[in-house]
């Protein structure tokens, strides 16, 4: 009985693990042919369990005489980030990880990028669907949509995204922005560890706000996972966003057969809220706003195509979870992220409030209209510097349409790249290569974005953003499949960070024994502690308390 009981667990084990072998040998034989350099990993990047497993797997590996080289070093999730450009400097600007899965081509060439994108509109490339068919969860929506089906619903969302919806941003991010530093300063000189958090609710707020009509004020960041009772709508959201590797990983399904755990019965009970709530809002929507003009919100454009038969009922809820998603989560890191860099480089903080100070002055009294968005390249540019370095984003992944291989110029060298290969495009070695940034790429340097043209007009009146052409900076991808929250997420940003350096400073809380250079070093440590919890974040942000001060 034992031993039958052994076998029938090893068995599956042994066959997968054979299986797993032979699939990848059969590509490593295909990526050969391709004559780039490839590295073996015997597991898929994308792997939904992988990326729930692996921060707890790979440590283990580490301590283990036989365990570290290639595995630890490209089979972490995050490994874009822990090589930065080295492992393109050693290897090339494009490398294969050669995984059972599939083929990873990787990419840090902005020429070879650019090329793909220009051929993305002629059909040649497109979008992997299979690295984001988690998105899925809720139902269809742009992000996994293809062909007339993207086209449909690009329509009927991208409307959403017009000047008159960034002028709400604005406002609210300003809104948002002076709520959460005044209740940050209230802690006085023994600081705050929840920044990374409380960012969250400003990010859920603004969004909520824009997107959806709701508005709220900014509170201290609750678990709602941990809390008993029913939950709103910005608590069920939270809660969801807050722990999407799980949603992803188990979907509502699973969740519901693991409701004896209280956090899966918990955030399963979130998932039910939400999906009552978005069901409610498109039926009240749609009986109430209709033809609104130009000024509808997300919700009600998604409304207003679900009443006209353009979208589908799952289509309306997929899209409001992917657009929340996609919207909430990257800005709240970045946001994170920003902050904890300039606590810890305060002649940046300094700069970036020079600008604030001198635009703030043609106020007098204190309302800063949504034109004045374009009086602040320096507070832009210390966003797209943290993006450069930091994307929450670190890649994208295309696929070839149609023809058995395609052609591809790489470094001035062409290669024969076979259908079935994934094309990841590397942001993070790419915003980081020395023959485009410099040899100081490294360094976070939002200054670097910013020109000066001559003139004895004042240097603020002079200055504007420096944004390359040549496709090395590919944040919020680029052509056909671009990003259309990009301004939404500049105006966001720009409000939030006038709004709190208007009046206030921030630096690190000093430890026992610290001096001041001590703390912003450990800052700067705690930063480069950032890793991939489905989106690339800082791990630790609560080891580093944050003091805000009134000036």
């Amino acid at each position: 009985m034992f031993t039958t009981v052994v076998l029938g667990l090893i068995t599956p084990i042994i066959l997968y693990s054979l299986s797993s072998l032979w699939c990848l040998l059969h590509n490593y034989l295909i990526a050969k042919n391709i004559g780039l350099h490839i590295i073996l990993i015997p597991v898929r990047p994308d792997n939904p369990l992988w990326i729930l497993l692996s921060p707890y797997i790979i440590p283990l590996f580490r301590k283990i005489p036989f365990g570290n080289g290639t595995f630890t070093r490209f089979c972490r999730t995050d490994w874009y980030f822990s090589e930065g450009y080295e492992a393109h400097r050693q290897f090339g600007d494009a490398i294969i990880l050669c995984s059972p899965g599939a083929n990873w081509l990787y990419l840090c060439d902005p020429k070879t990028a650019r090329d793909i994108l220009r051929r993305e509109r002629a059909g040649e490339f497109g979008r992997d669907y299979s690295s984001v068919a988690m998105l899925d969860v809720f139902g269809p929506n742009i992000s996994t949509a293809e062909g007339q089906d993207w086209q449909r619903q690009r329509k009927c969302t991208a409307v959403s995204f017009n000047e008159h919806s960034n002028a709400l941003v604005f406002q609210q991010a300003l809104r948002q922005g002076k709520q959460a530093v005044e209740y940050w300063a209230s802690f006085g000189d023994q600081g705050m560890r929840s920044t990374a958090q409380d960012v969250k609710t400003v990010a859920l707020n603004v969004l909520s706000y824009a997107g959806f009509g709701k508005e709220g004020d900014f509170k201290k960041s609750t678990d709602a996972m941990h809390s008993e009772g029913p939950l709103s709508f910005q608590e069920a959201l939270s809660a969801i966003l807050g722990n999407a590797i799980l949603v992803f990983a188990l979907g509502p399904s699973g969740l519901k057969s693991l409701s004896f755990i209280h956090r899966c019965k918990r955030l399963g009970e979130a998932i039910s809220s939400l999906q009552k709530y978005m069901t409610d809002m498109i039926e009240q929507t749609a009986r109430t706003d209709r033809k609104r003009g130009l000024h509808r919100n997300l919700l009600q454009n998604l409304a207003e195509a679900s009443a006209d038969g353009l979208l589908s009922k799952e289509e309306v809820i997929g899209n409001m979870f992917v657009y929340n998603f996609a919207g909430h989560d990257t800005t709240s890191h970045a946001l994170a992220t920003t902050l904890h860099l300039l606590a810890a480089y305060p002649e940046v903080q300094e700069w970036m409030a020079e600008e604030i100070d001198h635009v703030v002055t043609k106020y007098p009294n204190g309302e800063l209209p949504y034109e004045a968005l374009q009086l602040f390249p320096r507070t832009l540019s210390v966003l797209y510097e943290t993006l450069r370095l930091y994307d929450p984003v670190p890649g994208v992944v295309k696929r070839i349409n149609n023809t058995n291989a395609s052609q591809l110029t790489i470094s001035d060298k062409t290669y024969l790249i076979p259908k079935g290969t994934m094309l990841d495009f590397n942001y993070t070695a790419l915003h980081m290569h020395p023959n485009y940034w410099g040899d100081d790429a490294a360094e976070w340097k939002p200054s670097r974005w910013i020109r000066t043209e001559p003139g004895r007009a004042p240097v603020h009146e002079r200055e504007a953003m420096r944004i390359p052409d040549d496709g090395s900076f590919l944040a919020w991808s680029d052509e056909l499949r671009g990003c259309p929250g990009k301004k939404f997420a500049q105006v966001e940003h720009v409000g939030v960070m006038v709004s709190m350096f208007r009046q206030h400073r921030v630096e690190p809380v000093r430890e026992e024994g610290e001096n001041q250079e001590d703390a912003r070093r450990r800052v700067k440590e705690a930063v480069a502690d950032t890793g991939m919890r489905l989106l690339l974040q800082m791990l630790h942000p609560e080891k580093v308390a944050l003091r805000w001060k009134q000036i």
